[in-house]
């Protein structure tokens, strides 16, 4: 069944040199609305999807580039020619991290889909690490600030108090050391919801999406996009975020 969704649209989008990523955790066990999810993702008319849970489908467009290790999990998807980058934990945990290098302009960005893979019942040490693999790209000034890292991480720092540590606190804390920013967090000034959780009415976040510096600074928008049209496909909002590459300094 094909749905018709309202397409995010902003003024910025008529401009040259924007680009739009989408980041989304498509919930892959709800298999029967697998095809709904890319038709929603096609309407957007992303340049490049961070995404988490999903599998590639026919109703993509033919000129799509796609990188997944795995058969479901993980993958980078870009309506501009992609390579893929290798990180040692993506060939242990494939549907855990997905690294991807785009050349657009004369610019070399680096995209990586990270998800907080569960492994006795939280994420925190898959995504240190994820991190650790992510250490050599990060250190380097050059290629740091043209690196976006987005996905479902299963992490929040509101979780910290429940649990009673700083684990989730030390994970962003590190994100920030390396340099990263958060995307939400330029135009958002209160706390966004990402996940629907059905047993908590608390707004949990965890979806997002960090840039390098270069990058950070040509966002010109960034969205969290509660759709109710998106409900039965997936228990994730997805995150529109949009950068004018004619705002960064060389």
């Amino acid at each position: 069944m094909v749905k018709n969704f309202p397409q995010t649209v902003w003024s910025n989008r008529q401009r040259k040199n924007i680009l739009r990523c989408l980041v989304w955790n498509m919930d892959y066990w709800k298999s029967k609305y697998k095809e709904q999810g890319w038709e929603y993702i096609n309407s957007q008319d992303p340049d490049f999807c961070l995404l988490n849970e999903c599998v590639n489908h026919s109703s993509q467009k033919s000129s799509v580039h796609y990188i997944s290790r795995n058969s479901w999990g993980n993958g980078v998807f870009s309506k501009h020619k992609i390579s893929e980058r290798e990180l040692e934990f993506g060939r242990v945990h494939p549907d855990a991290i997905s690294c991807a290098d785009l050349n657009i302009d004369g610019k070399d960005i680096i995209l990586i889909s990270l998800y907080g893979k569960m492994i006795n019942g939280n994420a925190i040490s898959t995504l240190h690490r994820c991190l650790s693999d992510l250490t050599h790209l990060c250190y380097k000034k050059k290629l740091q600030k043209w690196i976006l890292i987005g996905g479902d991480f299963n992490a929040d720092e509101a979780l910290d108090e429940k649990q009673r540590n700083k684990a989730h606190h030390l994970f962003f804390e590190r994100l920030k050391d390396f340099g990263f920013y958060d995307c939400c967090k330029k135009f958002n000034k209160n706390r966004v919801r990402t996940l629907r959780h059905k047993h908590s009415d608390f707004p949990w976040q965890n979806d997002y999406l960090f840039a390098g510096k270069k990058l950070y600074d040509a966002c010109v928008s960034s969205k969290v996009i509660d759709d109710p049209s998106l409900y039965e496909i997936s228990d994730h909002n997805p995150i529109i975020a949009e950068f004018d590459l004619s705002l960064v300094k060389q």
